[in-house]
């Protein structure tokens, strides 16, 4: 089933909080895919994802990705 997923991104030092972090990316597909997606971000740019389900990423819970390169 496709839901829409949203993707933030920020550095493991910085102190941000998610709520201020903009929303990088937005795609609709399914969870495996999107936490591909998530993986394969976090490995190419050396950061954690933020992953979030639904139009609304800043007022829900998200699955945190962080892949050591």
């Amino acid at each position: 089933m496709e839901s829409q997923y949203n993707f933030q991104m920020k550095s493991r030092n910085d102190r941000t909080e998610w709520e201020q972090v903009a929303i990088y990316f937005k795609i609709h597909c399914d969870r495996t895919t999107a936490i591909h997606y998530a993986r394969s971000l976090s490995l190419k740019f050396g950061k954690e994802i933020r992953l979030t389900q639904g139009s609304d990423p800043l007022k829900t819970s998200g699955t945190y990705i962080y892949e050591n390169p």
